[in-house]
């Protein structure tokens, strides 16, 4: 008999009441432990969203499995165990370098370090689509974010001065409104420092000898120089905000600090060299935000020089001595990347395949899903069509139909907003299946032919954690170009077009 753990997980309850549940899973798990001998010494249990980070017991399964040297683990199919590119690391840690073998029973498939090459892609390419259709789904949720944005309001926790609370004409909706206990602390923050008669330090002593301190809602209770320059120059207090780099200036919260006083507080604040007003870069870039410094792990930034040459350099290369990097060097540097990752026959066989059995995983549990809302909402427009009916036949009151009106289109709404992010969850999974294909197949002429902005997205899509050094770029390919590339020789076509694979189906 082999020693094994088991893995089992339900993201949501919505799972869990169709069919995914821990008990589901366990049965099956066990029935294939018993008839291929294994033991199972341990359980692992979450339930949970695997897109959350620091999930307890997958976390504790990779450390029980290396300090007890287990070899096996069992788990229903790919996205009951991760799915994102930071668990599929540490799982693949386990097989390459602690010798684990996972077997992923409902795919009939185990992964192992002598696994073909075929089977890691498909493993990977399952990772990277179950991963994709969640990233959509979530992009999906935040359109109430967007909406508040749209509608002036700010959608993360108020500064220093106001507070989020409820609204009062509508409990469902958040609001940000003005904080009575910390309102004159700002208003005299600015007063005090256009002056130009106190530093950051001296303003902050003055503000406490005035008493104005004492309500401070931090841990510490106390102001602090680098969160005092933020509060002076920040454009929240002006009736503006800032939100993923785009400045609003339709805010709806109430301005407590008037403009004028603002650009005096500006200008002081940069003749002092407290603070420099940020300028975006908004110039398109085709490596932009693709590299960090390998050296001191700061972000690579873009800068065109004589409005001609583009040049990439660390953001701290005074510091770390790093050289800067023409353009054209890492065209030539990436080009043989693009190269390596063209698919012959053989390999779009594989890919197709993972396609469509990743096609087979969505279709089990995201269109059941679908289709549970659509058998709700059709359930709930019959009830209210009755209830219609028996109103105008006086066999209700007008209560009674108010309040289960109210309640049946409060849930049409929720079911309409969950069935629209799926379709839309659904689209994007289709597109990116063929981006696939699309990218396998013509790598190279898409960059060539593609703008800075293109060409930015496409090294987005290839490319995750690379890194810049010396001149010389450090790739890190995203799944399943991973596995692709890793069959290839150095500046040659890749292994599915010249190469076979170690262990041949």
């Amino acid at each position: 008999m082999k020693d094994a753990v088991t893995y089992v997980r339900v993201s949501s309850k919505e799972q869990f009441e169709q069919g995914f549940s821990p008990e589901a899973q366990r049965v099956l798990l066990y029935q294939f432990a018993r008839t291929n001998d294994f033991t199972v010494v341990k359980e692992f249990e979450d339930v949970e969203s695997a897109k959350a980070q620091g999930r307890k017991s997958f976390l504790a399964m990779i450390e029980y499995v290396k300090a007890n040297d287990i070899k096996y683990i069992l788990v229903e199919k790919t996205d009951r165990l991760h799915r994102n590119f930071q668990d599929y690391v540490l799982i693949e840690e386990l097989t390459e370098q602690h010798n684990v073998t996972l077997f992923l029973v409902k795919e009939n498939t185990s992964i192992g370090k002598e696994s073909k090459s075929s089977e890691k892609l498909m493993y990977g390419m399952r990772t990277l689509l179950a991963k994709n259709f969640i990233d959509n789904l979530r992009e999906e949720s935040q359109k109430g974010v967007k909406m508040k944005l749209q509608h002036g309001e700010y959608a993360g926790r108020a500064p220093l001065g106001y507070i989020n609370s409820k609204d009062p004409y509508n409990p469902k909706h958040n609001i940000i409104t003005v904080d009575p206990l910390n309102k004159d602390l700002i208003v005299k923050m600015y007063e005090y420092y256009a002056t130009g008669n106190y530093s950051i330090k001296t303003l902050i002593a003055k503000l406490a000898e005035d008493g104005l301190t004492q309500n401070i809602p931090t841990r510490s209770g106390k102001l602090h120089v680098s969160t005092v320059a933020k509060y002076l120059s920040n454009v929240f207090y002006i009736g503006q905000f800032v939100w993923d780099g785009v400045l609003h200036t339709n805010a709806s919260h109430e301005a407590i600090v008037s403009i004028e006083l603002w650009q005096q507080v500006q200008q002081i604040l940069a003749q002092r060299n407290n603070h420099k007003v940020k300028k975006h870069n908004t110039k398109a870039f085709s490596y932009k935000h693709i590299f960090t410094c390998d050296v001191c792990a700061h972000t690579v930034t873009a800068e065109k020089k004589k409005n001609q040459y583009n040049y990439y350099h660390c953001s701290q290369y005074k510091k770390c001595g790093q050289p800067w990097v023409n353009e054209n060097d890492l065209d030539k540097a990436t080009h043989p990347l693009l190269n390596i990752l063209k698919l012959g026959d053989t390999g779009m066989q594989y890919v197709t395949a993972a396609l469509k059995s990743s096609l087979d995983e969505k279709r089990e549990w995201s269109d059941k899903k679908f289709e549970a809302l659509i058998k709700e909402q059709t359930t709930l427009k019959e009830r209210m069509d009755k209830m219609y009916e028996d109103r105008l036949d006086g066999k209700i009151n007008d209560n009674f139909y108010d309040n289960k009106f109210a309640q049946y289109t409060q849930r049409l709404q929720e079911i309409e907003q969950q069935v629209s992010k799926h379709n839309k969850a659904d689209i994007s999974y289709y597109e990116f299946g063929v981006k696939i294909i699309e990218l396998a197949e013509n790598a190279i002429k898409l960059a060539e032919m593609a703008t800075p902005e293109e060409k930015n997205e496409l090294l987005h899509y290839l490319l995750s954690n690379s890194t810049l050094k010396d001149k010389q770029p450090i790739f890190e390919l995203t799944l399943p170009y991973k596995e692709i590339a890793k069959r290839a020789p150095a500046g040659t076509r890749s292994g599915w077009q010249g190469m076979q694979e170690s262990n041949p189906p």
